[in-house]
């Protein structure tokens, strides 16, 4: 996160760990094993090609690398570059991955870090941003622009510099009701909190 941050870069903390933050203010249990198997982000599409290039440095500093999903058309080879769509993608670790070739998250030894891309599509009123993989839609304000949470994690000696969307509850609100209360079952996909939009 201090590459993300340095850069200026958009990488918030989401879905699931940004429950755990705002609730349980852990992502760890209390004996040490890890609430979800994966670490939620939402980025946006410049803050994720710049990712993108830090690729290099995950791999020789730690043996992680960066596992892109894509929405591909059809066509000629030049009509698929220009349309074709990053949905969503994974830094992971190499070692004790489990390889897919088919387009489903792969599970590695420790939780990846997973990165939902958010993309513009504009209102007349106010921006919306809809996350390519589950289909969601929000509007831009409760996302951005993204607020610092400093967070001090056991096991770790030094803050780490999260980041979390601009209006957290209301997001949660959205997705998931009573968020308050711990349940096993996930929200629906292709969540629509955009009729919101005149109650905020």
């Amino acid at each position: 996160m201090d590459q993300v941050n340095s850069r200026k870069l958009t990488m918030m903390i989401a879905y699931g760990e940004l429950i755990h933050l705002l609730r349980e203010k852990a992502l760890l249990r209390s004996d040490g094993n890890y609430y979800d198997d994966d670490f939620d982000t939402w980025v946006t599409p410049s803050s994720f090609e710049t990712i993108l290039k830090l690729e290099p440095d995950l791999w020789n500093n730690f043996g992680w690398s960066i596992r892109v999903i894509f929405r591909c058309s059809e066509g000629t080879e030049e009509e698929r570059h220009k349309t074709n769509i990053t949905i969503f993608a994974q830094i992971l670790p190499v070692c004790g991955h489990q390889y897919k070739a088919v387009m489903e998250k792969a599970v590695a030894k420790y939780p990846a870090i997973e990165m939902y891309v958010l993309q513009s599509i504009g209102h007349e009123q106010e921006g919306i941003l809809h996350e390519n993989w589950l289909g969601e839609l929000f509007p831009e304000g409760w996302l951005l622009p993204a607020k610092p949470f400093p967070f001090d994690m056991p096991g770790f000696n030094k803050t780490l510099n999260l980041q979390i969307p601009a209006q957290p509850e209301k997001l949660l609100d959205c997705m998931y009701g009573n968020w308050h209360v711990y349940s096993k079952e996930h929200h629906d996909r292709g969540t629509n909190c955009t009729s919101s939009i005149a109650k905020s």
